[in-house]
């Protein structure tokens, strides 16, 4: 893995609370109400005690034929204090869990949003460059020839400043942690393989994970990209792929490249199996442009995929993953 797997994570730069707009006031009140609830179980709870004593002085004294109307008075109000404190707590409680349930659709749907906004953003960066990238590039010969990114060590993420701020880093590569050794054993090559994978073929507007060719004997990562254009036929066919991700400038780099060093990424609604736990695959990392190593966890309940990324096993650190982009597992 290049340098960028090298440094640690740092946190989500994207939490501030100025971003999460009324979801925020709601939590806040869900917070307050909390304690609230708690103290109306307790006061439900001390009143059925009281209930309970004087059921029982109840008893005793009709034993020995001394009960009086006072006792029937004092039973009487424990009961309606009962019933009303019973009230106002299930009126709590039925109000925060309607909140709960509101701020996990909003959340829910904010982050369905954001993937939609970056796919669709990264395809329409893509058109806008392609008449001017095609005429920078000759598409004759048959090796992969890709364009450099000018700074590698900067993090890939979307929408990346010109100061290399980012959300996430990308995991640090770990060979001593027992998933590198032999839980995330990395899959076998060999000509059947490598025969089989090049019989895929891609269009124009794919969106695609590939893997630029190593620069200086550097080691390079998978990374997210959209096809410009498709030339030649069979084992000459070449592919230009745009960068979904921004340089300092702010521009975006095509990269010249075949079909072996690419994988598909299912386009949006598709239908897709969930993945066996366990599995070693290739994810893209929240907030960034780049996939790395994974172990699958587990499947939400909405179709994400739990993933442990290579670096992070020690930290029992999970992260989400939208189903389509977690693909197979390359080297």
């Amino acid at each position: 893995m290049s340098s960028r797997g090298n440094q640690r994570r740092g946190p989500n730069r994207n939490s501030e609370i100025g971003e999460h707009g009324e979801e925020l006031a709601m939590w806040k009140d869900v917070k307050d109400k909390i304690p609230l609830a708690a103290e109306a179980f307790n006061e439900s709870s001390a009143n059925i005690l009281q209930i309970r004593d004087q059921d029982k002085r109840m008893a005793e004294k009709k034993d020995k034929n001394a009960i009086t109307n006072e006792d029937f008075v004092l039973f009487d109000s424990l009961f309606r204090k009962g019933v009303k404190t019973n009230e106002n707590g299930t009126s709590i409680f039925t109000e925060t869990i309607e909140k709960l349930k509101v701020l996990r659709a909003v959340q829910k749907a904010k982050e369905e949003q954001q993937e939609a906004n970056t796919s669709r953003a990264a395809s329409q960066r893509a058109k806008d460059t392609a008449a001017v990238a095609s005429s920078l590039y000759d598409f004759d010969g048959s090796g992969d020839s890709p364009v450099p990114s000018p700074n590698p060590a900067v993090s890939r993420r979307i929408g990346a400043s010109s100061k290399g701020e980012r959300d996430s880093v990308p995991p640090r590569l770990d060979r001593s942690t027992p998933a590198a050794k032999a839980g995330s054993a990395e899959p076998q090559t060999g000509p059947a393989s490598n025969s089989i994978r090049t019989k895929q073929t891609f269009a124009k507007d794919d969106e695609v994970a590939f893997k630029p060719k190593p620069i200086n004997n550097e080691q390079t990562d998978w990374i997210l990209g959209i096809v410009q254009e498709v030339r030649g036929d069979g084992k000459s066919r070449r592919y230009r792929v745009l960068d979904a991700d921004m340089d300092e400038t702010g521009h975006q780099k095509d990269f010249r490249t075949s079909a072996s060093s690419m994988i598909l990424i299912p386009k949006e609604g598709t239908v897709l199996p969930p993945l066996e736990t366990g599995k070693t695959v290739l994810a893209l990392y929240p907030n960034t442009t780049t996939f790395y190593k994974a172990e699958v966890m587990g499947m939400d309940v909405d179709g994400k995929v739990n993933l442990r990324f290579e670096g992070e096993e020690s930290s029992n650190t999970m992260q989400a993953v939208t189903r389509r982009h977690v693909v197979e597992y390359r080297g």
